[in-house]
């Protein structure tokens, strides 16, 4: 299987061009996923623990999961929107693009909160697991 990267790197005048730019659009969004939950549990990782009643450091590290999980499908949106789609000469196409590119983005948000919470209840154990706390 020969597999060439479309993905903005020429203009895309066919179905065939933009069918191909549509499955790199859906890879490189779950890299974009996989990228920005590895870097969330590196960012929680380096988060040092703290001791007391009421320790600040689960909250610390829900904020940068929150945060990053709402820049990730937002870069990836405005990247396809300002720049992919540009590449696009038919209006037609550029249509249906966008719609993918609305699908791709919804899929990173949704998958990032979901794999996230269930990496957290999975880690329960670890600083990540901190995130979101199972009551005792």
């Amino acid at each position: 299987m020969h597999i060439s990267i479309i993905w903005a790197d020429q203009h895309i005048r066919t179905v065939r061009q933009l069918e191909a730019l549509i499955s790199e659009t859906y890879v490189i969004a779950i890299i974009v996923l996989l990228l920005f939950l590895g870097t969330v549990i590196l960012i929680s990782n380096s988060i040092a623990y703290e001791g007391g009643k009421n320790p600040k450091d689960p909250a610390k590290r829900r904020t940068w999961f929150i945060i990053l999980g709402l820049i990730a499908p937002t870069l990836f949106f405005l990247f396809n929107y300002l720049y992919v789609k540009t590449t696009i000469e038919n209006v037609a196409l550029q249509a249906k693009f966008s719609n993918t590119n609305v699908i791709a983005t919804i899929v990173i948000f949704l998958l990032y909160f979901v794999i996230g919470f269930l990496l957290s209840k999975i880690l329960k154990n670890s600083k990540f697991g901190t995130i979101f706390p199972t009551k005792k």
